[in-house]
């Protein structure tokens, strides 16, 4: 039977729970790029400035609306693209169709920012606290969690998880209409008298009578329509005007870190300097992407550990191995630290990958860094009330939060003592 620990976290979480209540009563919604965010950061700082040795507002642009938004553009593409499959040529139709999944890839599964230029530039800032070991500084680790918010999602409001089946069923559709185009083409080329004798057709020779070529356009005939109403839905639905406060996602990770500086400037540990971070723009996933960019040598060279805390009102705590959606695969060392570090404290967790939604983690681990995410879940599979307008402080689970901090603190204790 494991030691029982004495807690250095207020099990209530109430100090935790005081905090939040005070962006909510003071500031609101926040989403990225406003003046809410800016003003919730303010007071972020104010905090920090109670313990830390060094505070830093770093500044960044972007162009949050290009995380989101692209799915209007994804949309566009495939509507031309059913339009020239019957007007102009199968084949512009699947290279339209094929344009609109490519962005949809780039720009929601690699973040990168093809289409960003078509959206207003914003100015935000991330707040950085910096604690000193005892001793000479030896390590590094980073404790994070991020202070805008999102707008709301009312397909998950309606839908839950289970609202990823329609990303999923508009891409297969999409694909689909994309492969059925190009074979259409082949089709047609084939009928060409001039390429009668050319070896490479040969197959196709076999199919060239008409009959293939009216199964193709009866199958896109039904999967059109389908596709067309899939992708409308998504791009009407995805999100809505409205701006949720997002006390668990993520103002409960601020709170935590506060919390677990205040903790540590009272009990440094010897040789690990810790930054705790709380980043703007992790809804749009710019934020943290500047920050990489930023710092990414210095953490190389120190090697920089971090850990990332999401919606820790949770029935469950996940330490991700991996986020999906994103294609990051987190640090095994981080991982395992972590794993261990809950252990100590007797606060169970699993381990395995993040299959919906992401975090901040993810951008320093598609860039090799040292990083995972301790990601509260309800037992549904998704976190309490996510991006929803449910998501209000007097829903919060103060105790689970304060379980979450005493994860964190263990974590960088485990890696101060560790060789």
């Amino acid at each position: 039977m494991l030691k029982e620990l004495k807690p250095r976290i207020d099990p209530s979480g109430q100090r935790m729970i005081d905090f939040i209540q005070k962006i909510f009563n003071e500031v609101g919604p926040r989403l990225a790029g406003s003046e809410e965010e800016k003003k919730a950061g303010n007071i972020i700082y104010e905090e920090l400035q109670n313990y830390c040795d060094e505070i830093n507002q770093e500044e960044f642009t972007c162009r949050p609306g290009g995380f989101l938004d692209f799915i209007w553009v994804t949309a566009l593409f495939y509507i031309a693209g059913v339009v020239a499959y019957f007007v102009i040529h199968p084949l512009l139709s699947s290279l339209l169709i094929f344009i609109g999944l490519g962005i949809y890839f780039v720009q929601q599964n690699l973040l990168y920012e093809v289409i960003d230029f078509l959206f207003p530039k914003k100015t935000e800032y991330h707040i950085i606290g910096k604690i000193k070991p005892r001793k000479e500084s030896q390590k590094l680790v980073l404790l994070s969690g991020h202070h805008d918010s999102a707008y709301e999602f009312p397909l998950l409001s309606k839908l839950g998880g289970k609202s990823t089946i329609l990303i999923i069923l508009a891409v297969i559709f999409a694909i689909l209409s994309t492969l059925l185009g190009i074979l259409k083409t082949l089709v047609l080329i084939s009928h060409d008298q001039q390429f009668s004798q050319v070896d490479p057709f040969a197959v196709i020779r076999v199919l060239q009578n008409f009959t293939i070529l009216y199964v193709i356009d009866l199958v896109q005939i039904i999967i059109f329509p389908i596709g067309t109403i899939l992708v409308i839905i998504l791009a009407l639905y995805l999100r809505s005007n409205n701006v949720v406060f997002g006390a668990n996602d993520n103002l409960t990770a601020v709170a935590a870190i506060l919390e677990c500086g205040r903790f540590l400037s009272q009990n440094r540990p010897d040789h690990t300097e810790i930054w705790l971070i709380s980043f703007a723009g992790e809804e749009h996933m710019r934020g943290s992407k500047r920050f990489v960019s930023l710092h990414q040598k210095e953490l190389q060279k120190r090697q920089g550990l971090l850990l990332n805390l999401e919606c820790l009102s949770a029935d469950l705590f996940l330490v991700a191995t991996a986020e999906n959606m994103f294609l990051a695969k987190h640090s095994p060392l981080v991982v395992e630290k972590v794993a261990q570090a809950a252990n100590k404290v007797n606060m169970p967790v699993n381990v395995g990958p993040l299959r919906f939604a992401g975090s901040d983690a993810a951008n320093f681990s598609r860039k090799g860094l040292h990083a995972t995410t301790l990601f509260g879940l309800a037992k549904t599979g998704v976190p309490h009330y996510w991006h929803t307008l449910n998501d209000t402080p007097e829903k919060l689970s103060g105790s689970s939060i304060a379980n979450a901090a005493e994860i964190a603190l263990q974590f960088v204790y485990d890696v101060d003592l560790s060789d």
